[in-house]
């Protein structure tokens, strides 16, 4: 595709209804600051919603916005602390959030959707922003509504993942719906504060990267030229996996299963010296909407080259949680340094547990969706989800001169 199909993008901003933040401050956590540098993208498609209208959205956004006071303030330092080390915070001042309207003429819904390549998605139905270099004026989320030629539209979510998870960005949207529907939500999504627990662990964590920091404009700088990629895996391909790799006495999930599969796809291109370990973020079950919520592990493997279900084996049973040593070395860190976490290790992460067909906007539900990370280390990450019509979707962010080699594994594994 030559070029960006989308035409005349238009910027506004939603602020509440009425004035909620008060100035108050949301700290973060140490849970927070290892997502700092990763940002969740999302688009939701509807093919045939023709009385939708932005204005009807922005009063949507209004009432949705006294309920994620913080969603609208604003990043500050530690006061008095000018300096890059200093610790950051959510100023919840009632800024706002932005919103942008796009159009695409020259493709239907059910057009996009037949092309081949789902990075086009996220290249031009989302907006690009990331927080920084003015730190202290960058909004934390962006919607963006596309409108497509035959009435349908996109609607496309960049959310800094500081302020919580994929649940909780998925959570944000949901409530959206909700609220545009004549539905309000049940109860406040956010809590006042996180529940925070102590941990006596020690040594270092696997599972994230200690990084110099990046001062006030929080990018993550690859080494080399990302790529991003969707696996459909159609229930009959999954099937066949199970019955291939689980036994009366191993019954792994299908999630185990995907996340071995291409775990040991990664294992035969880059050998064992860098794919030895992997992470995995779960997430408690929660109603909560935090990154406290997460629960990040790895997984280690010996030397020995070994199968598919040995792999998944070692995913079953085999993490070793380490929320606690992160917190930790967060905590000692006071903020000199930045951390990454997707992407450190060759990471997967599990989004059963979102509801992300659940947003009903005007009586219809998506005819799809994708979610990815922003902001993903060089090792690469997974994500591995629920599609209507295919058993699972498995989506990749890896380096370019990975993901055609990860193709031709994939294939070859699963014929």
């Amino acid at each position: 595709m030559e070029g960006s199909p989308v035409t005349s993008a238009r910027l506004s901003s939603v602020v509440p209804a009425s004035v909620v933040g008060e100035n108050k401050l949301r700290l973060f956590t140490p849970m927070d600051l290892a997502m700092k540098l990763h940002y969740v993208r999302a688009v939701y498609f509807f093919k045939g919603i023709r009385d939708f209208t932005v204005a009807e959205l922005k009063n949507t956004m209004f009432t949705l916005l006294q309920s994620y006071h913080h969603v609208s303030g604003r990043i500050r330092m530690s006061d008095n602390d000018p300096s890059a080390s200093a610790i950051p915070y959510i100023r919840c001042n009632d800024s706002g959030m932005r919103i942008v309207e796009a159009n695409v003429e020259e493709f239907t819904v059910e057009k996009w959707l037949d092309l081949d390549d789902r990075s086009i998605d996220h290249r031009f139905l989302v907006y690009d922003h990331v927080l920084g270099p003015d730190l202290t004026f960058s909004p934390l989320v962006f919607i963006q509504i596309t409108q497509f030629k035959c009435g349908g539209l996109s609607i496309g979510l960049s959310w800094a993942h500081v302020l919580g998870d994929l649940f909780s960005a998925a959570t944000f949207m949901k409530t959206l719906g909700q609220l545009m529907s004549g539905h309000g939500p049940t109860k406040l999504v956010y809590p006042e504060t996180p529940e925070l627990t102590s941990h006596a662990h020690n040594g270092e964590a696997i599972s994230i990267e200690k990084i110099e920091s990046v001062g006030q404009y929080w990018l993550l700088t690859n080494k080399c030229k990302m790529g991003r990629y969707i696996f459909n895996f159609s229930l009959n391909q999954i099937d066949r996996l199970m019955a291939k790799y689980t036994t009366r006495d191993q019954p792994f999930s299908e999630v185990d299963i995907l996340y071995a599969l291409i775990w040991k796809a990664l294992l035969n291109i880059r050998g064992k010296t860098n794919t030895n370990v992997i992470t995995i973020c779960d997430r408690k079950k929660s109603s909560t909407c935090w990154n406290d919520d997460l629960v990040i592990s790895i997984v280690e493997k010996n030397d020995e080259m070994i199968g598919i279900s040995e792999l998944a084996a070692l995913i079953a049973g085999e993490k070793r949680e380490e929320n606690g040593v992160i917190k930790r070395m967060i905590e000692e860190d006071k903020g000199s340094s930045d951390f990454i976490t997707y992407g450190a290790n060759l990471t997967f992460v599990n989004l059963d547990m979102i509801d992300m067909y659940e947003i009903e906007i005007k009586g219809g539900k998506p005819n799809f969706v994708n979610y990815t990370i922003h902001g993903v280390g060089d090792k690469g990450v997974v994500l591995v989800y629920p599609k209507q019509n295919f058993a699972r979707i498995v989506s990749v962010v890896m380096p370019e001169e990975d993901l055609a080699k990860l193709k031709e594994e994939v294939t070859n594994m699963t014929m």
